[in-house]
């Protein structure tokens, strides 16, 4: 839909005027994964290159007359309407800002002269590097093991928002790999990088990352079995197919017989002391299980906090670096062992683990193992907490579940129009405060791009949101193109179980790849 572009590259002003417009949007594609200082400069960088030129009259006329750029600011265009019937206005301030990309971005793009594929690959190429460079870094941190949460190894942006842009480069290098004519070298070279950003996701522990990465690999297996001719090829894929589900079936199943199976155990006849003399307190009702044993059972407290005194600086009555009460911790640790929660359990331990424990490592598994079998350990501890004490503070995946059912509740109340642009945030605190939810202070909105969209606009603003991501693609026929159909998947998977929309990070990764695999260059038909 570039038919207006009013620009043609042969001369000398528009050279260097094209040189600077491909430097910042080099600039930027680097700038997602690693600085938001980098993202703010490159928009600078792009927005006076466009203003300062003779055209811009032509320029504006240029994007009012390209559709798919118009429809999707439609999107900023929703938050501008929200000021109508909002209160809080500094709130909606703040968000216009971090929205301004959405509206910014489209219009740059669509009103610039088209590149070629070699300097449409270049930027995607530096794109990619700049993950690999982070995620390097990350790697560093997480070797380090100076973090108290593994999420703060992802030291440029949110953990979430860098396993988007992993799971994004991920597919450029494919695409790289899989159509692209390079040399046996470089192509051994994108296999290996692939390997390891996929190694690195698992480390990052992101579940948004690594369910997106499943499903997304899930698809281009069957769009595989579709357009591949050969039977024998089909039925390999068809086999990997099956096989990939049902063996993460067989290892979850596996996973949670291990982690709640425990033996039956008779109440009267457990051990009553220590062998130190001391007596032992049980408890098979209100701990729950972990690791395939009671955390309640063989707990001594006089000789755990004897015991740890004499391996630590820290006081065992106090938090560990992570906000957790350290004498928990240090409970779950040793029962995750198989050891008893005495003086000979905390003797058992290493310098290692007792450093462990002092940063909020609550369970051996999440030291040896990092990565998926980590994760679904933590998934189903909070579950166990959860089902035990029906609090949702710590528990990422039940804090979703409270704040949707808020999301819900307000959606009820304001379903035409929503409640406008800044009254999010005094909205769900109200909201939780009626639900008497634990969550009620914690100033946090729905973790569902969709359900705050429909819980500020209503369901007009919410139908207009969904024409704007789908109807400038279809438009452009930019779905029959791999880039931007992979970036979209990523992109709706994501909105499911995160506000991806709402930090500069999540808005620019979501405004730059959006406008620029769509308007910045024709879709190749034979893709």
């Amino acid at each position: 839909m570039h038919s207006l572009n009013i620009f043609k590259m042969p001369t000398k002003k528009t050279i260097n005027r094209n040189d600077i417009y491909l430097f910042g949007l080099i600039l930027l594609a680097i700038g997602i994964p690693l600085s938001n200082v980098l993202m703010s400069v490159s928009q600078i960088i792009l927005f006076a290159n466009w203003l300062f030129d003779k055209n811009i009259l032509k320029k504006i006329k240029t994007f009012f007359y390209n559709k798919p750029a118009l429809i999707f600011s439609l999107i900023f265009l929703l938050h501008l309407i929200g000021l109508l019937y909002t209160s809080d206005f500094n709130y909606a301030f703040k968000d216009l800002r971090t929205k301004i990309p959405i509206l910014l971005l489209p219009l740059l793009i669509s009103t610039s002269p088209l590149i070629d594929e070699k300097k449409f690959r270049l930027v995607l190429s530096f794109f990619v590097g700049s993950v690999l460079f982070a995620s390097i870094v990350c790697y560093s941190v997480y070797l380090k093991q100076e973090y108290e949460d593994i999420r703060q190894i992802s030291i440029f942006i949110s953990h979430i928002r860098f396993s988007l842009n992993i799971c994004l480069a991920i597919c450029i290098l494919f695409y790289f790999v899989y159509k692209e004519y390079i040399s046996i070298q470089k192509r051994w070279i994108i296999i290996a990088s692939i390997l390891w950003l996929i190694y690195f996701l698992f480390i990052l522990q992101s579940a948004t990352g690594i369910i997106i990465l499943f499903l997304f690999f899930l698809m281009f297996l069957v769009y595989s079995i579709i357009c591949l001719k050969k039977r024998v090829y089909k039925l390999f894929i068809l086999l990997i197919l099956v096989a990939l589900p049902v063996s993460l079936f067989i290892f979850i199943k596996t996973t949670i017989h291990s982690y709640f199976n425990v033996e039956n155990k008779n109440i009267t006849s457990l051990e009553k002391f220590t062998p130190r003399g001391n007596l032992y307190y049980h408890d098979t009702i209100n701990s729950g299980v972990e690791n395939g044993n009671y955390i309640g059972l063989y707990v001594c407290p006089d000789e755990l906090k004897q015991s740890w005194e004499e391996r630590s600086m820290i006081n065992i009555d106090s938090n560990d670096r992570i906000g957790q009460r350290l004498s928990n911790t240090l409970i779950r640790f040793l029962n995750s062992k198989g050891l008893r929660k005495d003086a000979d359990g905390v003797k058992a331990l290493t310098d290692l683990e007792i450093k462990a424990i002092e940063k909020g490592c609550a369970n051996i598994i999440y030291l040896l193992h990092p990565g998926l079998q980590a994760r679904l350990y933590n998934v189903l501890f909070e579950y166990e907490s959860y089902k035990i004490s029906r609090n949702t503070r710590g528990h990422s995946i039940f804090q979703r579940f409270e704040l949707w059912r808020a999301a819900v509740g307000i959606i009820k109340n304001n379903f035409w129009f929503g409640v406008g642009t800044g009254d999010m945030v005094v909205v769900y605190e109200n909201q939780l405060k009626e639900m008497k939810s634990d969550l009620a202070g914690e100033k946090l909105r729905a973790h569902n791009q969709y359900l705050s969209i429909f819980s500020a606009f209503g369901i007009v603003g919410f139908i207009v949101f969904l024409l704007a991501l789908i109807s400038p693609a279809l438009l452009n026929h930019s779905f029959r193109d791999f880039y931007f159909l992979s970036f979209f998947i990523i992109l709706c998977l994501s909105m499911i179980n995160e506000d991806t929309i709402e930090s500069q990070a999540g808005v620019t990764f979501f405004a730059f790849f959006y406008s620029f695999l769509l308007l910045s260059r024709e879709i190749d038909s034979k893709q």
